[in-house]
């Protein structure tokens, strides 16, 4: 809608006498004039136009009229209602005014004033399309902005979530698929869109405390000392207090997820030996999908297994290691998975 388009009426036209007038008073403010005569096209002739600002009725004090206005006005409570009649009654008057009618007009219609109330309209109008545009330009801007904030973190969050993984040669993408698998997880269980982009953009950050892990333990291809796997459990702690005691919910829920995500149902995991329920949805989801892409890719310390033999081994930890509800719903979407992973194949 721009602010110099041609403003139009729409007359319910009943009296012969006052169609000429309507016209003739509407041509010199180059308003536009339509009329209808049958009560049941108003509102279908109003509802597939989004161009009606001016609403003539006749009126010869039947009920359905004022129904009609009522309709009209709740449709759309900015359009300019007037009623033209020789009903001179303060109580059809307060009956129309509480319908959404502007004004009335008494008969015989004077073509100067009906001029000059027309330019006053028209000037009445055109100032509310003035604003209405400036009002969705600025919620425009402010949408772009807001767009533009979330791309932002977004990418902050994945260029965080890239760099735990940095030092891990051989998971380059492995925080993207997670990420997705997770989301995949969230989707099938019913989540939110709000939930699903959640555990899209949180979920790759389940291991950003590896950050403070050292090199030599990370990308060790023998089996870790006792001591060394200790100090790699502490990643899980690690990384819940990098990306805790934020206002982003993504980072919140990050927190959530490097802390829980080695949890076991079965209270087996680490660091808080939780159990079953105890433990974060987001954890339980994030485990599944961590372990199922460890499976199938191949790391220094592994060959990949076969996406078959990944899902027997996903189906043998249902209760054990993984929740078995989201063991379920993630295997539902295994194709899902699948096609995630040739789409995001680890780099060599």
């Amino acid at each position: 809608m721009t602010d110099t388009r041609k403003l139009n009426l729409l007359y319910y036209n009943t009296f012969s006498d006052c169609r000429d007038i309507v016209a003739n008073a509407a041509i010199p403010i180059d308003i536009g004039v339509s009329y209808i005569n049958d009560i049941n096209e108003v509102m279908k002739h109003i509802m597939s136009r989004d161009s009606i600002d001016i609403f003539f009725i006749d009126y010869d004090g039947r009920a359905e009229l004022i129904d009609l206005v009522s309709k009209v006005h709740k449709y759309d409570e900015d359009l300019l209602i007037y009623l033209i009649t020789d009903i001179d009654s303060e109580e059809e008057k307060i009956k129309a005014y509480n319908a959404g009618v502007i004004d009335f007009f008494l008969l015989p219609l004077s073509s100067h004033i009906l001029k000059a109330l027309l330019k006053n309209m028209a000037c009445l109008r055109g100032s509310r399309l003035k604003l209405y545009n400036k009002t969705n330009m600025l919620q425009y801007e402010i949408e772009q902005a807001v767009k533009t904030v979330k791309e932002r973190e977004l990418e902050s969050l994945l260029l965080l979530a890239r760099a735990s993984e940095y030092k891990d040669k051989d998971t380059a993408n492995h925080i993207l698929r997670v990420g997705k698998y997770s989301a995949i997880i969230m989707e099938n269980l019913g989540g939110s869109h709000e939930d699903i982009e959640l555990m899209l953009y949180s979920a790759p950050l389940h291991d950003v405390g590896k950050i403070g892990i050292s090199d030599s333990i990370l990308n060790k291809s023998s089996k870790l000392t006792e001591e060394e796997y200790n100090i790699m459990k502490t990643h899980a702690t690690k990384g819940y207090e990098i990306l805790s005691g934020t206002k982003s919910k993504y980072l919140e829920a990050g927190a959530i997820i490097a802390l829980s995500h080695h949890e076991k149902y079965d209270g087996s995991g680490y660091p808080n030996g939780l159990k079953g329920d105890s433990i974060h949805l987001y954890g339980r989801i994030v485990a599944v999908a961590d372990v199922f892409d460890a499976l199938i890719s191949e790391r220094v310390y592994k060959n990949s297994w076969t996406l078959e033999h990944a899902v027997e081994y996903l189906k043998s930890q249902a209760g054990i290691h993984f929740d078995p509800v989201i063991i379920e719903k993630f295997l539902e979407k295994i194709d899902d998975a699948a096609a995630v992973f040739k789409n995001l194949m680890p780099e060599k």
